[in-house]
């Protein structure tokens, strides 16, 4: 049984997927790679037919009608490791993500979640929202390379209560590391590690409740990437939003019978909140902590063409709970935005004073170019990775 399985479900992105799989190949010889591949044409595994490391590679072809939830689920059953990542086709990693199973395999850790101090932007990306970024290129922030022990627990009540914000703090499958032994828990006890419509929120939310012990690692471990196809890459073009049912995302889900409480429309917060809810209600002593209220206000702010639907939402929520509380709820909800977009651009303006600390490696066309760079820097970086007992 290999230490590691790094797991990537992919669609229709042989393109991104074939660097991506490379660098993680060279990353380390005891990293198994499981392809589970949904494409109508199968363009990745002949890529690796006569390749010397086809021997670590696991390839499972799903049906194309899959979602993407169906193509994580099915990815699991075939990893063999007794740790597991799943990426995105178009992420990598480090080298030194086997010297983190086996950490925290001799340490008894379930989960490990880790900071991104290293984004790779691929060559067709491009942005005209607030990303600051250019396409092939590589950008190092600064980082600690140390872990610590936290609370899951608090991590899921913080994202509960600022719903449709992301996974924020939850340890995660998805960019983040967890034990086969976790995985097997959940499944065993709630039927699949991924539901919703978006896995990894799903999964970080029924991993926070299941671990019995979680690090966070501040380290280039994961490296996320940003293609123009990707979830961050129409985000960075302002495209990630529009209709629920005309998504070709959503689509993939046959049957979806949406929430009322959830905005009706394609959007981050909507399939993030969404995703929460679905594994929030599996636990029924956390359900009435979820803060519907600031969906609602993130939705009537920043996604405008849609507030009918929000609209729609929001007056059955006012039904349930009462006018007075609703209004007292999206007052402190507005309250709450108002202090996160200004840390945000306090936290952005620091970023822009500190440029200069930011290191970007330039000319690096896919993923596998610029996982060579990578090693190439962390060799010469002088802040190693300390892996101390915790």
């Amino acid at each position: 049984m290999p230490i590691l399985s790094v797991i990537i479900p992919t669609h229709n992105r042989a393109r991104y997927a074939i660097p991506s799989i490379k660098g993680i190949l060279e990353a380390s010889a005891e990293i198994e790679v499981v392809v589970c591949d949904s494409s109508e044409i199968d363009l990745i595994s002949p890529e690796f037919e006569s390749s010397s490391e086809r021997n670590r590679i696991r390839f499972v072809k799903t049906n194309s009608s899959f979602s993407v939830v169906d193509n994580f689920n099915a990815a699991l059953e075939i990893a063999t490791g007794e740790y597991f990542v799943f990426l995105g086709d178009d992420d990598f990693v480090s080298s030194k993500i086997v010297d983190v199973a086996l950490w925290a395999k001799s340490n008894c850790i379930d989960a490990v979640k880790f900071t991104f101090p290293v984004l790779y932007y691929w060559n067709d990306f491009s942005s005209n929202t607030r990303w600051c970024a250019d396409g092939s290129t590589l950008s190092i922030s600064n980082y600690a390379g140390v872990a610590n022990k936290y609370n899951p627990i608090d991590a899921l009540e913080n994202a509960m209560e600022n719903l449709g914000s992301g996974v924020l703090d939850m340890p995660r499958a998805y960019a983040g590391m967890i034990s086969r032994s976790l995985a097997d828990s959940i499944r065993r006890k709630y039927g699949n590690l991924f539901g919703g419509v978006s896995p990894d929120i799903y999964s970080a939310a029924l991993i926070s409740v299941e671990a019995k012990k979680c690090a966070r690692l501040d380290y280039p471990i994961v490296i996320p990437g940003a293609s123009g196809a990707s979830t961050s890459g129409l985000s960075a073009k302002g495209k990630h939003v529009g209709g629920l049912r005309d998504n070709p995302h959503i689509g993939a889900f046959k049957n979806l019978i949406w929430d009322l409480r959830i905005p009706e429309f394609y959007s981050v917060y909507t399939v993030w909140s969404y995703s929460l809810l679905k594994a929030v209600e599996l636990m029924p002593s956390y359900s009435e902590k979820l803060n519907f209220s600031r969906l609602y206000i993130k939705c009537f702010l920043y996604e405008r063409s849609y507030t009918k639907f929000t609209l729609q939402s929001f007056s059955n929520y006012r039904k349930r709970i009462g006018l007075w509380f609703c209004l007292k709820r999206m007052l402190g909800a507005l309250a709450s935005e108002a202090k996160a977009v200004f840390f945000k651009l306090l936290s952005r303006s620091k970023f822009i004073r500190n440029e200069e600390s930011t290191i970007v490696i330039s000319d690096l066309p896919n993923a596998f170019i610029a996982h060579q760079a990578l090693e190439k820097y962390l060799r010469s970086e002088p802040k190693n990775l300390k892996l101390d007992p915790i």
